[in-house]
């Protein structure tokens, strides 16, 4: 997926849903609009965050491996400056993913995991509990900014939030019959 900085993301929808055909998976207002976009089987393919600027936030790319990402994360991490968001857990998409710096300005995301839905059936929502279960501690902002992020974190560890487990676990599959 891919996301952009716009000035005003709400008046944006009509261009995005209507003239284009895509449709919104979710949504946030606070601190900021943001709003993801589907137009297929993904949770979200497009996002736009109402940031008052414009430019690329950032891009995802998907492995097929929690490994082939863990081990991405190793090699930024030993770089100076190159992890942006640390490991952790979305709570629209469910994604395991880390952000790296790129040389050009702009975050990129590494990700496994991601969440699918039915495009024909799924109803958008809003999202009030923050864009992480877990993890993703933005080392680019300040100790003060960083904060508000870590306490909806904790929020949502008190509140009981998890995602639905993604397991490829063939022994369970059998004792639940489903093997």
């Amino acid at each position: 997926h891919a996301v952009l900085h716009v000035p005003d993301a709400t008046a944006l929808l009509p261009f995005y849903c209507d003239i284009l055909g895509f449709a919104v998976s979710d949504y946030g207002l606070d601190p900021v609009p943001l709003y993801f976009f589907h137009v297929n089987g993904r949770h979200h393919s497009f996002a736009i965050v109402g940031s008052g600027k414009s430019g690329f936030h950032h891009f995802m790319v998907e492995y097929e491996n929690l490994d082939d990402m863990g081990q991405g994360y190793d090699l930024a991490s030993q770089q100076k400056d190159g992890i942006a968001y640390t490991l952790g857990r979305h709570t629209n998409d469910h994604i395991t993913s880390f952000y790296a710096n790129s040389p050009s300005g702009f975050f990129v995301e590494n990700g496994w995991g991601g969440r699918l839905i039915d495009p024909v059936t799924w109803e958008p929502h809003e999202t009030k509990v923050g864009p992480s279960f877990w993890g993703h501690d933005r080392l680019y902002l300040p100790e003060e900014e960083r904060r508000s992020f870590v306490d909806m974190r904790l929020k949502a560890a008190a509140d009981g939030l998890r995602s639905p487990p993604m397991v490829d676990c063939p022994w369970l599959y059998e004792l639940r019959g489903r093997g």
